[in-house]
């Protein structure tokens, strides 16, 4: 996915000399055809992120459109007041691309997680949050994202994500997808760990006889209220699946929206929990610990859908 990002930011800054690219000091095995043909628009502004978006911003202020790409925690809490005042509070064209979603830093420990990222950005006015499932939607989505002119948030892996989209045809920023279509069971998710849902429904299906309706919400913001609505209007229970804390999270959205519609389907967040982790590992292995494999979500889910039944 990440390749695939990068590989779109080529493109682009092949097609217009008025793209620049940015990062903090990491990249190297991924940028490198960047840095070695636009050498006068790549800039490797070291690790100091609060410096990194200012750039940035001034950038934007001279007409250019910029791409900025770091980890995660760098590209957002470190640097998160020069995010809200210097990017959104502009308004400027900078697309902030930020690598290692939920626990794909696994064997770096905490402090290279993305468990609050959403929780923290989703408030800022102006910002755009795009959390691609694979590398498929992630050129989808970077494609209809050339011509976009606010702040926008890119959410996504490391490599090697499973493919969820043979195609993306039918493919619309800013519009939920379904993955899969059923009754009774809704279960909403984004980003990589959508790949694991799909394994969930599955389960769901042959060992239960549920047929449930998978949704991919790739645009986290602006969120797809009206396909939300619909889908909470004809199911009986609504799950949501995020590699990302429960609070502030994808489902807190999708909850805000319901309640403010006064539409009150049963919804059960899966997420990591309001604690710390101290463990390190693949991020395979984190996600079996925590109970965000496809066979522990499952079992979550049908547990939550007996204890209503």
């Amino acid at each position: 996915m990440r390749n695939a990002i990068i590989s779109e930011i080529y493109s682009h800054m092949k097609d217009n000399h008025q793209v620049y690219f940015l990062t903090g000091d990491l990249g190297f095995h991924v940028v490198e055809n960047i840095h070695e043909d636009f050498p006068t628009r790549f800039i490797n502004v070291g690790v100091a992120e609060q410096n990194l978006i200012g750039i940035a911003a001034g950038l934007a202020l001279a007409g250019k459109k910029v791409y900025v790409y770091s980890i995660i925690p760098f590209i957002t809490m470190r640097c998160y007041e020069q995010v809200r005042d210097d990017l959104c509070y502009h308004n400027l064209d900078v697309t902030l691309i930020g690598a290692g979603s939920g626990l794909s830093y696994g064997i770096l420990g905490s402090t290279h997680f993305a468990l609050e990222d959403i929780a923290i950005l989703r408030p800022l006015p102006n910002l755009s949050i795009f959390s691609p499932a694979d590398e498929k939607e992630a050129t989808a989505g970077m494609q209809e994202l050339r011509c976009y002119k606010s702040p926008v948030y890119i959410r996504v892996g490391k490599k090697n994500e499973p493919v969820v989209y043979q195609h993306t045809n039918n493919f619309k920023y800013g519009k939920a997808s379904y993955l899969k279509k059923g009754n009774k069971i809704a279960i909403i998710t984004t980003g990589t760990i959508t790949s694991e849902v799909l394994i969930a429904a599955d389960k769901l299906l042959k060992k239960n006889g549920i047929d449930s309706t998978v949704i991919d919400i790739h645009t986290i913001k602006p969120l797809d209220g009206e396909t939300i609505i619909t889908v909470a209007k004809n199911h009986d229970l609504i799950i949501t699946v995020e590699e990302h804390g429960i609070i502030g999270g994808v489902g807190t959205a999708i909850i805000e929206t319901l309640s403010d519609s006064a539409i009150f389907t049963p919804i059960y967040r899966i997420g990591t929990t309001d604690a710390f982790i101290h463990e390190v590992g693949t991020q395979e292995y984190l996600r079996k610990k925590l109970g965000l494999d496809g066979e522990s979500i499952y079992q979550k889910i049908v547990q939550r859908y007996k204890d209503l039944s």
